[in-house]
């Protein structure tokens, strides 16, 4: 069965092949380009770091006292709780001095006592010669009524006697009582003074065995703390963990000699690591530093397990940055409760930070540089060619950062010709 067309189609059809076929040679002698769409960066920028895995804590142990290792408990790869015993030394100098201590304190003591009784005897012989001084004090007043009176009686007579109312026998008996009054006074007298000289030594005893009784409690005292230094020193004989953990290092074996101190000259007796928990040191380049926070999650990877990440926790930063290479010095831990990943192990650290501002990712081939700058070429919707200047980001290796001059979506001219000029007419195909 025929069709019949209207009248007016065909030449209509012949006119759109012709214009086709002509739209077809303008096209193949027209410059042929590769275009790429612009794209918005995403939301978060994925990177990955190197680092060291290292146990959380890890710690040589020293010897404290110097001898001989009387017991080695443990031994490398043996778990140990906190304060566990993990090995005795025999320090018998220590011990000696210990002994001394000990005796020098008891000595100390009975010195204290011997001068505690010494000043008990100066005090008791101080008080009675008070005491004495206070009879004498008497005695002389006494002595002193009795010259007065004497005198008083001797002189009446005296004076009766030249009117010659009584004998001079009367008068020198008198006279006699006088003289003896007087004497007695000034023997009181000599006696009180010698009593008070006696007073002033026997003070002075007094206060030197108080000085010697302060002497010999400080003497205590010193035999005390060189006695509890002692036993402290002692106390080194037992060598304990500092921690829950495993020992990684052994330097000792029993009848061993080990020398108190840490410093390089010196092998520690032991090593010892908590690897319930792990930590890397990773350091972050300065454009990721805004995204790294306390608590930000990781992933961590080591070749040893291919299909296994590990997840951790940003713990702290050193936030400041180093001048040399300008990276952030950062700390993660992991939780390593099976203990699969061990201290000195090469770990890659993925992160993934949020951006402040998305930039433009174009290709890195799409860049072309020149005395105006870093540019592109831009096809616009009517194949033309437009000259855009930009400015770049961080090179991402097959792409680049552009975070001025583009929006998402624009035709990018993928290795773009020199020769392209604003407004060049392009034929164009999408990059595969």
């Amino acid at each position: 069965m025929s069709v019949l067309l209207p009248l007016g189609v065909i030449p209509r059809i012949m006119q759109a092949q012709e214009l086709d076929t002509k739209e077809k040679t303008l096209a193949q002698n027209l410059p042929s380009v590769t275009v790429s769409k612009s794209q918005l960066s995403p939301e978060q920028r994925q990177f990955s770091l190197p680092g060291n895995i290292e146990a959380i804590l890890e710690t040589p142990i020293y010897a404290r006292s110097n001898g001989y290792v009387r017991s080695r408990l443990v031994d490398i790869g043996d778990e140990v709780s906190a304060n566990q015993l993990i090995a005795e030394i025999e320090t018998p100098e220590i011990d000696e001095s210990n002994r001394e201590a000990k005796a020098e304190v008891l000595t100390s003591q009975a010195l204290k006592a011997q001068n505690e009784a010494q000043q008990a005897k100066a005090s008791a012989d101080l008080q009675q010669m008070k005491a004495q001084l206070a009879q004498m004090k008497a005695s002389l007043s006494e002595a002193q009524a009795n010259e007065m009176f004497a005198k008083t009686t001797y002189s009446r007579y005296k004076r009766l006697g030249d009117e010659g109312a009584v004998s001079s026998l009367d008068v020198d008996e008198k006279e006699t009582r006088f003289k003896t009054a007087t004497a007695t006074r000034l023997a009181a007298e000599e006696r009180i003074s010698a009593t008070i000289s006696q007073i002033t030594a026997a003070e002075a005893n007094l206060n030197a065995q108080m000085a010697n009784v302060r002497v010999s409690v400080a003497n205590i005292e010193a035999a005390r703390a060189r006695e509890s230094r002692s036993h402290e020193e002692q106390s080194f004989q037992k060598v304990l963990s500092p921690f829950q953990g495993i020992i990684t290092e052994r330097n000792i074996e029993q009848g061993g000699l080990v020398t108190s101190g840490s410093d390089s000259s010196r092998q520690p007796l032991y090593r010892i690591a908590r690897v319930d928990v792990v930590k890397v040191f990773v350091d972050v380049p300065q454009f990721a530093i805004n995204g790294i926070k306390q608590g930000v999650p990781v992933n961590v990877s080591v070749k040893e397990f291919p299909s296994r990440v590990f997840q951790g926790k940003v713990a702290r930063t050193s936030v400041a940055l180093d001048p040399a290479t300008r990276t952030l010095r950062t700390e993660i831990h992991i939780a390593n409760n099976d203990r699969a990943l061990a201290p000195g192990m090469y770990s890659d650290v993925q992160f993934a930070v949020s951006r402040g501002e998305r930039p433009i990712l174009v290709p890195t081939s799409a860049v072309l540089s020149g005395s105006e700058g870093p540019h592109v070429l831009l096809v616009d919707r009517s194949k033309r060619i437009h000259h855009q200047s930009v400015n770049l980001g961080d090179d991402l290796g097959n792409e680049i950062e552009i975070t001025k001059g583009l929006k998402a979506g624009e035709s990018i001219v993928v290795n773009p010709q020199d020769s392209l000029k604003t407004g060049t007419l392009v034929a164009t195909s999408e990059l595969k």
